[in-house]
């Protein structure tokens, strides 16, 4: 029987304030700037980066403001250090973007170490490179729940996929659907994530959320987590989820591996991929 993957929706949180007499403004004073970073080591090539930024002000409605004068290097548990530097290729939409000074690949086992210099204040982090579960095939067949809606135009096949999970081992994942080369969602701001008790041993036929029309590729990337990764992730799932209502607790920031206050993940993973055509 066909088991439908499980998918956290990672949502934009609304804040909605009604029935006040006189306008609520919040003084900027108190928001306070924090350092957003986002690194990424894989086992696979030319796929490292880290990115910084910093957040936005309550009443800013521009990009957050992109870090471009930092020291990034990332050390394994070796001993071996790589520096990270900023967008080489002096593009605009990579302002912000440090990638390796010379290539390198993650390996499994391994346990990295980021460390982030932004003009004396130091932030830290370390994960370690999971095994990952090999896709073993793809698959497709007609979702009957598309057939008769009408603004389907065409695209009625959905895309099955088929792994063996390793026996006595805890694993957690991230998972990204592609379609002809492009990331698709269900909703814009989805993150697919899963673990042994949602997976079990047997991945047979696990459908994803996007739907496929004859002659599309489809593709699947399966990332390996650590636990702390996967507990950023179900984290930020509970904050921008929850519903505790106006007078609710004030929700926290994600649990992160990030030292000295900043906000996002360094993330480490191992992937596997697969590709299938509809036709």
């Amino acid at each position: 029987m066909k088991t439908r993957f499980l998918n956290i929706f990672i949502l934009s949180l609304a804040i909605a304030l009604a029935s006040c007499d006189e306008p609520f403004k919040l003084d900027p004073k108190q928001t306070v700037e924090k350092v957003v970073i986002e690194g990424l080591v894989t086992d696979q090539p030319n796929r490292q980066s880290v990115k910084l930024s910093k957040t936005n002000s309550f009443y800013s409605t521009g990009p957050s403001p992109r870090i471009s004068n930092a020291v990034v290097t990332v050390s394994d548990d070796l001993g071996k250090t790589v520096n990270f530097i900023h967008n080489p290729r002096n593009h605009r939409d990579s302002v912000g973007i440090y990638i390796p000074e010379e290539a390198f690949t993650g390996e499994i086992g391994r346990t990295y170490k980021l460390r982030v210099d932004i003009e004396g204040e130091i932030f830290e982090a370390e994960d370690m490179l999971a095994q990952v579960s090999k896709i073993d095939s793809l698959s497709y067949e007609i979702d009957e729940d598309e057939v008769d809606d009408p603004e389907v135009e065409g695209k009625i096949y959905e895309v099955l996929m088929y792994i063996k999970e390793p026996k006595d081992e805890v694993n957690f994942y991230l998972i990204k659907f592609y379609r002809n080369g492009v990331l698709t969602l269900y909703d814009n701001n989805d993150i697919y994530i899963s673990d042994d008790e949602i997976l079990a041993e047997n991945i047979d036929g696990v459908a994803g959320p996007t739907i496929y029309g004859i002659g599309d590729e489809a593709k699947v990337e399966l990332y390996s987590l650590s636990r702390r990764g996967y507990v950023f992730y179900s984290d930020l799932s509970n904050i921008l989820n929850g519903d505790g209502g106006m007078f609710g607790p004030v929700p926290s920031s994600p649990r992160t591996n990030l030292s000295n206050g900043a906000l996002g993940f360094f993330q480490v993973s191992a992937i596997q991929s697969n590709t299938i055509k509809v036709e």
